[in-house]
C-alpha cells in the first residue's frame, strides 16, 4: 500500500539524464519542475545554465514547463521569470489543490503531466496522488531549508521501509515508464 504513494514511476540521479524524447511519445505535455534541490540548491538565487537549458529543452519538446514550489511567491516568480514559463508559489505540496488547478488551466488530463522533484513527501506523493507521471531525482545538495530537514527525516523511514520491503534501493535508478 505504502509503495503505491512512495514509488516514483522513474528514479533518476539528474534531471539531465531524461530522456525527454521518451516522456513526449507517452503523451506528456505539462512538465511539472520543482526547483529547490531539483534544479538549484535553496541557496541559489538564479537558475544556472544547466537548468536554463533544461526548461527550454522542455519546450524545444513540445512540452510546457511550470514550475510548482513550495517555496514563496518571490522567490519562485523570479526564477520562472528566468526560465519564461509559468509558476505556482506556496503550492503546498502534496495537496492536490495547485495540481488540479494545473490541470484545469491548462485542459489536460492527469496522464498528460509528469512531475519531477527531489523528495518523496512532496513531489513524488503530491504526483502519484493525482496520477501523474513520478519522476524522483537525487538532491543535488545535502543542504536543506527547515521544512526541507523535517521530510527529510520522514522520507529516511519511508525509503527504509521501502528498501527492508524489497521495493527500492537507493542509488538503484530505473525507468518504469
Amino acid at each position: 500500500m505504502i509503495a503505491k504513494y512512495f514509488l516514483p514511476t522513474m528514479y533518476i540521479k539528474n534531471y539531465q539524464d531524461l530522456d525527454l524524447d521518451k516522456l513526449k511519445k507517452r503523451g506528456v505535455r505539462i512538465f511539472i519542475v520543482d526547483v529547490d534541490n531539483t534544479l538549484i540548491s535553496h541557496e541559489v538565487s538564479q537558475l544556472d545554465n544547466s537548468g536554463l537549458a533544461f526548461m527550454e529543452n522542455i519546450k524545444n519538446h513540445g512540452m510546457i514547463p511550470v514550475i510548482v514550489s513550495n517555496n514563496v511567491k518571490q522567490r519562485v516568480e523570479q526564477l520562472a521569470r528566468q526560465a519564461d514559463c509559468a509558476y505556482y508559489s506556496f503550492a503546498l505540496k502534496p495537496l492536490k489543490l495547485k495540481y488540479k488547478r494545473i490541470l484545469r488551466e491548462y485542459k489536460c488530463n492527469q496522464d498528460e503531466v509528469c512531475v519531477i522533484g527531489d523528495q518523496l513527501i512532496t513531489d513524488v506523493l503530491g504526483g502519484n496522488r493525482m496520477k501523474f507521471i513520478t519522476i524522483l531525482q537525487e538532491p543535488i545538495t545535502n543542504i536543506d531549508n527547515t521544512s526541507g530537514k523535517v521530510t527529510r527525516f520522514i522520507e529516511t523511514k519511508i525509503f527504509n521501509y521501502l528498501e527492508k520491503t524489497n521495493k527500492w534501493r537507493k542509488h538503484n535508478y530505473y525507468d518504469n515508464l
